[in-house]
This record gives structure tokens, sequence and C-alpha cells, in this order.
């Protein structure tokens, strides 16, 4: 179920058990979780909301970035009483993870290529200007785009940047990410190519944490963005999703799955280790 009447933002829940909140990556809203619903639910309550600043989510009432908008979030969440939380983000999901680690809300965290991190910074900055410019061009390249989203081979195509296999998710539910790609208003702030990179966690966090990476990611290479995430956190290892892009849920639902339960799993039975 969801709620947004009232100004209230969207949010998904369903299933039972211990809490499991999901977050999206920039651009997306809690939808992008769909496929994962059902193999999640008998084992959780799935809280997935929309993040703030997005389609559907609260507004931002001071510049959005990574950090502002976890702050926001991490608000949201305590006034629905979450403060014991599995948490899995993706992309700027990820970023978020972390943060709600340091608010104190989360019980474990698990990233799918999270946002974050970055080995050179010149690299950052030029990521941050391709996007800012692709942006711009969509209101007139989502008119084109939108009828040859309705053909799987080009579907593929065209969200190949974001999975390996654009053509499983619906032409509806492709056509309907970037319609609301179209009315978010916070991109100029979000691409600031000053952007500061996630902060260490406290020395003394026990939190359990997992990093998960699609071993085909094109947005977010894992040696130019993963490696970096993993030294800052002090992690040894980190799970590969084979044939799988930068957004893995389409591309591979059941793998998902597996690596959330996994590592909840583990949590649980108190066998899961801060070191990854």
């Amino acid at each position: 179920m969801t709620s947004a009447a009232a100004g209230n933002p969207e949010i998904y829940e369903g299933g039972s058990g211990s809490v499991l909140v999901l977050l999206h990556g920039f651009g997306a809203t809690w939808r992008m979780w769909k496929p994962l619903f059902k193999l999640l639910e008998p084992h959780h309550r799935v809280i997935a909301p929309t993040l703030p600043g997005h389609s559907g989510g609260q507004v931002m009432d001071r510049p959005a970035s990574p950090l502002t908008i976890s702050d926001a979030l991490a608000i949201q969440l305590r006034e629905r009483g979450i403060r014991d939380a599995h948490f899995v983000g993706q992309s700027l999901g990820g970023f978020c993870i972390l943060e709600m680690v340091r608010h104190g809300l989360a019980r474990s965290a698990l990233g799918l290529s999270p946002a974050g991190t970055w080995r050179d910074e010149n690299e950052k900055i030029a990521f941050m200007r391709k996007a800012r410019a692709a942006y711009k061009k969509l209101p007139y390249l989502v008119p084109v785009m939108s009828p040859l989203l309705g053909v799987p081979a080009l579907r593929k195509l065209l969200l190949r940047n974001e999975m390996q296999h654009g053509e499983r998710v619906p032409a509806a539910e492709a056509r309907d990410v970037l319609r609301r790609i179209l009315t978010l208003t916070i991109v100029e702030d979000y691409l600031d190519e000053n952007v500061r990179p996630v902060a260490p966690l406290p020395a003394d966090s026990t939190v359990p944490l997992r990093i998960v990476w699609g071993g085909s990611d094109r947005v977010l290479p894992f040696d130019s963005y993963g490696q970096p995430l993993l030294d800052l956190l002090g992690l040894k290892s980190h799970v590969t999703l084979s044939d799988c892009g930068h957004n893995p849920v389409y591309d591979d639902p059941q793998g998902v799955a597996s690596a959330i339960l996994d590592f909840t799993r583990s949590v649980e039975a108190g066998t899961a280790s801060r070191a990854g």
C-alpha cells in the first residue's frame, strides 16, 4: 500500500517481520523496488519511501544534496517510528543508508552500487557536468523516447546505462520513470560538482555493512567508485552481481533479493561481521 494523500510523501509498506527499508536512487521513486516486494515481504515488513525532493516525496525546504536529503529522510522515518531497521539503498539510496547508520536508525546497512565516493576528483567533476547536460536534454528527448520504449529491444538499448536488461522493465513503467524525472526540481542543486563525499562512519560503529555491486555497472564502475568506498568503510570484500548494471533490481530480482536476505538473516542470527 502507499500513502500520498493530503501532501504526505509517498511510501510503500507491505509484508511482516523485522523492518526492512528500501531507498531508491536519484530520480527514481519507491516504484523502483516493485520486482522485489513479493520476494522480500514473506520475511520482512518492507517499507519503501520516495526520497525527499523526488516525485511524490517530501518537498525539500533547503538545497538538495545527498546529505540534506538523508537528513530530511531521517526525520521522516523517526516520525514513522522507524528506529532499528535493516536498510538497503541503491546509488543515492546507498549514500543515504550510511547516513541512517550515522543517525542511529540502522540495524544493518546494505548498499547496491552506492554513490558517495570516487577515486579521482576530476572524473567526478566530469561525471556531474555530463549528468547536468543529459538532464537538460531530457525534455526534448522524452517525447521521442517514449514511443520507442514500447519495443523491448529498443527499451534495452535506451536503458543500457542503468541496467543490462532494460527489456525486462514494463514499457509503462519505463515511461512513468521518464515522466517523473521531468518533474524533478532538485537537479541543479543535486548535480553540484562541488558535492562532498560521504564521511567515514564513527570508529566505534558496530552496525553490520555489506556492499553489492553490479558487475557491468556503467554509471559508477567499481574500480573508480566502489573500491574507494570499501577503503573508506574499512571493508575487505564486496558481493558482485554478474550480468547486472547500476540498478540490478530488474536485471536479477532473485539475485538481489537473495543478497539482501542472506545478509539480513546473518545479522539476525548474529553471524554478520562488521568488516563485510
